[in-house]
């Protein structure tokens, strides 16, 4: 017989979410707004990606568009299919179902259709997330806040298998999030399921197991628990046996590149290539937890041999006082919510599963530091949503005041610098010239 306490805790039989809590829940989240937010970021995804496809924009920070653009003939790229099969699968297969549009729609629209589709999805799989762990009213800020963040939109606007990691990534951590307390099989299936795809996108995304791995550490291991994990380590070996038997070598050919014989290979060729050091580690947390989520400025101008960067490092932000405010309103809710975070408080539906997420975070970060650090940016999408809840979680239920207020100027902010670096101008300066320095 186990003593019961209260929700949030640890138990050995957690209680269930009953029926009409399972309603509420579906209810807080799937309402018009979340509906509108999702429409309304796949329109401007879809409106990106034909912005910056006129533009050339398309290669920024290390992206290879031209694995992915051939599918709009219904060919694949061996590399693109080598490594991130799921991504082709999924474009050929769109491409397949729409075919008989492509009298009155340019192939390469549809094209862009599909992941500016993908990353609507994982705007709301981040709505979810924050609605179910955030106090009430937070959920839809929370997804503007995802939707906005640089890497999340840049790549819905490109064809990149990172947004499918990005998205999928985001689905796993709200499945889990909304059902921690109450799995069944069905349910354990879905999750087993959004893994099995994402790893054969991106094998690392493997690394979403520290998540329920963690969380299993903290609230006291069992059998249950560890037979419910074991399965989703078998999931990821299941898909690194696929990538490396059957899809190099038979679905596709095996590559006369010695880097691309297998994901082992390519691991030791970026290692053995890239040389560390203090300024290394200062241009990655640059990329991967900042540029990730504000662009510095509206031009990505260094390497341009290379596709485009922007300058490795935080003194970038210098140029553009829109983005400097929207670091301003992040660094303020990170003291308001470190400060609550210390004092031991409850956080309510995410009590426990901050550390989680942190693991998780933290393991992709040292992998992809140690990897490929100069690429930071073209990885950092699929912790977007992770870094986000990190962040607003104890700032929501901190005494800050006005807390949505500071969230809303916060993406305004935050949707601003990043609609620039996508029109390439500067949104303060083009403000400023109308309300301020216009002619009278």
């Amino acid at each position: 017989m186990h003593k019961r306490v209260a929700p949030g805790l640890l138990t050995c039989e957690p209680p269930p979410r009953t029926g009409a809590a399972i309603r509420d829940v579906r209810e807080r989240v799937l309402t018009p707004g979340a509906l509108l937010i999702v429409g309304v970021a796949f329109a401007v995804y879809l409106l990106s990606a034909l912005h910056l496809g006129a533009r050339g924009g398309i290669s920024y920070f290390g992206a290879d568009p031209e694995y992915y653009v051939v599918m709009q003939h219904h060919v694949h790229h061996h590399t693109a299919t080598r490594f991130h099969p799921s991504t082709v699968f999924l474009a050929l297969g769109w491409m397949k179902l729409f075919s008989p549009l492509e009298s009155w729609i340019a192939p390469h629209i549809l094209l862009k259709a599909l992941f500016a589709a993908v990353g609507a999805v994982g705007v709301l799989g981040a709505i979810v997330a924050f609605t179910v762990l955030l106090p009430r009213g937070y959920g839809l800020l929370g997804g503007l806040l995802y939707a906005s963040s640089l890497g999340v939109w840049y790549f819905a606007a490109i064809p990149e298998s990172k947004i499918l990691t990005a998205s999928l990534s985001a689905l796993y951590i709200a499945v889990y999030a909304r059902y921690r307390d109450g799995w069944n099989a069905r349910r354990t299936i879905g999750l087993n399921a959004i893994l099995a795809v994402a790893c054969l996108n991106e094998i690392v995304a493997g690394f979403l197991m520290a998540i329920p791995a963690v969380d299993a550490l903290l609230r006291g291991i069992n059998w249950a628990r560890i037979r419910w994990i074991a399965v989703q380590v078998v999931v990821a070996l299941i898909a690194l046996l696929v990538l490396e038997l059957l899809v190099n070598g038979w679905l596709v050919p095996r590559s006369g590149s010695p880097a691309e014989q297998s994901h082992f290979a390519l691991l030791i060729h970026y290692v053995t290539k890239f040389k560390y050091s203090l300024a290394k580690f200062h241009d990655f947390v640059a990329n991967w937890y900042f540029f990730n989520l504000v662009a510095p400025t509206p031009h990505a101008l260094w390497w341009p041999q290379t596709g485009g960067y922007f300058e490795p490092s935080l003194a970038a932000y210098r140029w553009s006082p829109i983005a400097m405010m929207a670091l301003f309103i992040i660094a303020m809710t990170i003291v308001a919510a470190s400060i609550f975070a210390l004092r031991g408080a409850s956080f309510g539906a995410a009590d426990g599963l901050l550390l989680p997420l942190t693991a998780y975070a933290i393991v992709r970060a040292v992998f992809f530091f140690i990897f490929v650090s100069d690429e930071a940016l073209l990885f950092s999408p699929a912790v977007t949503l992770a870094h986000w809840l990190i962040l607003l979680v104890p700032f929501a239920a901190s005494r800050f005041p006005a807390k949505r207020l500071v969230l809303a100027a916060l993406a305004i902010c935050l949707f601003a610098t990043n609609a620039g670096f996508m029109l390439r101008t500067d949104i303060w300066a083009a403000a400023a010239r109308i309300f301020v320095g216009a002619p009278s």
